[in-house]
C-alpha cells in the first residue's frame, strides 16, 4: 500500500529512519583526571535521541563505515544496546573509529579536541552502497549533517547527494543540519557551497543563527528563513540561542521563545538531540511547533548531564519528571497511514 509521510502538516509513521554519519569513542570529563569514555558523533547523537522518541514501530539505521578492531565491535555493541540497526554499516579492513576529547568550562561550553584524519568513517560510503534503491520507499527518512559531507572526499560527497536525490525520488524525506565546524573544511566557501546543495535537497532544516552567519554573512531571522525556502527546504527550524527557536513551514511560522536550563554541566548534543527529538515527535504526528518545543525540552535534559549520551535509564526518569515530554509521549503513539 502507498504510504503518506505527510498529511496536513503531519508527517506521519515512516518504515525506516536512516542516519548517515560519523560515531567515534568519546572521551569526557569524570572525577579529577579522570576520563569518561562513551560512543558519540553528531549524526549518531541524534539517531540515539530519534529512537528514545520515535514510535515503537519506527526503525533507525546508523549507516557508516567502522574498522574490524576491537573497538569497533564495542561499539557496534553499544548501538544495538541503543535499539540503534546496523545493517548498513561498511567495513574498512584499515582503518579505525575516530576519537575526541572534550573539555568543559564552568558554564558547560565545551572545547573539542579530535583524532580522526584517518577514521574508518570517511569511508562510511561502503555502508551507504548496502542499502538497495529499491528499499527506499515513501515515508523513510534520509538524515545527515554537515559533518558528514566535511569527512567525506569530493567524489563521495557527490555519491551522498546521488543516493538522497534517488531516496527522494522514492518518496522519502531528506532532514539536514548544517552543523559547520570550520577546522574541518579547507574553505568556508567549500562549506557554503556543499550545504546549499544539501539545502536544495532538504526537506527539513535544522541550523542555527550562528553557523548561518559564518557560512553566508549577517542576516535577520526572517531573512534566513527566506532563504531557505527559496532553496526549496519545506520545514526551516533556525535556533538563535538566548532568542529562542524560529520556524518556518510552508503553512506557518512560529518562534519558541528561550527557556534556560536549570542546571547544564556540557551541551553537546544540545543540537543533535534537538533534531532528534524533533524527527521523532513530528512522526508521532505532533505539528512543526509543538515538535520544536518539546524538542528543546528534550535538549535542556541532556545538556544537563556529561557526554552526548545520557544513560537510558537516567534519561527516561527525567523525562518522566517533565509533564509535557511525558503527556507527549503518552498522548501522540504515532500515526498509521
Amino acid at each position: 500500500n502507498s504510504r503518506k509521510l505527510e498529511t496536513r502538516g503531519r508527517i506521519l509513521q515512516p518504515t525506516m529512519i536512516y542516519c548517515i554519519g560519523e560515531c567515534m569513542i568519546e572521551f569526557s570529563k569524570a572525577d579529577g583526571d579522570m576520563f569518561r569514555r562513551s560512543f558519540a558523533g553528531d549524526v549518531y547523537n541524534t539517531a540515539v535521541y530519534a529512537k528514545r522518541f520515535a514510535p515503537q514501530e519506527t526503525s533507525v539505521e546508523f549507516v557508516t563505515a567502522l574498522g574490524d578492531d576491537p573497538v569497533s565491535t564495542v561499539m557496534v555493541t553499544a548501538w544495538k544496546e541503543e535499539g540503534i540497526g546496523v545493517s548498513y554499516v561498511g567495513v574498512a579492513h584499515d582503518r579505525a573509529p575516530g576519537l575526541y576529547l572534550i573539555d568543559t568550562d564552568d558554564a558547560g561550553e565545551r572545547r573539542f579536541s579530535y583524532w580522526r584524519s584517518h577514521s574508518a568513517a570517511r569511508r562510511l560510503r561502503l555502508g551507504m552502497e548496502m542499502i538497495e534503491p529499491v528499499r527506499l520507499q515513501e515515508g523513510d527518512v534520509i538524515y545527515y549533517s554537515g559533518v558528514t559531507l566535511a569527512i567525506l572526499e569530493p567524489v563521495d560527497q557527490r555519491a551522498l547527494f546521488d543516493f538522497v536525490g534517488t531516496a527522494r525520488e522514492a518518496g522519502a524525506k531528506v532532514a539536514f543540519d548544517p552543523n559547520y565546524r570550520p577546522a574541518l573544511w579547507t574553505t568556508r566557501e567549500a562549506a557554503a557551497d556543499a550545504v546549499l546543495t544539501a539545502y536544495a535537497q532538504a526537506d527539513i532544516v535544522f541550523t542555527g543563527m550562528e553557523e548561518e552567519t559564518a557560512l553566508f554573512g549577517q542576516a535577520a531571522e526572517g531573512q534566513r528563513l527566506d532563504a531557505l525556502q527559496e532553496a526549496g527546504v519545506r520545514e526551516a527550524i533556525l535556533k538563535t540561542g538566548e532568542r529562542g527557536v524560529f520556524g518556518r513551514t510552508h503553512d506557518e511560522a512560529f518562534h519558541i521563545p528561550f527557556m534556560p536550563a536549570e542546571h547544564v554541566v556540557d551541551t553537546t548534543a544540545a543540537g543533535d538531540s534537538f533534531a532528534g527529538a524533533y524527527l521523532a515527535f513530528r512522526l508521532r504526528g505532533a505539528g512543526a511547533e509543538r515538535a520544536a518545543a518539546l524538542a528543546a525540552r528534550a535538549a535542556r535534559i541532556v545538556i544537563a548531564y556529561p557526554g552526548a549520551i545520557i544513560d537510558q535509564a537516567a534519561f527516561a526518569a527525567q523525562v518522566e519528571r517533565d509533564p509535557q515530554l511525558a503527556e507527549a509521549l503518552a498522548g501522540l503513539p504515532g500515526q498509521t497511514p
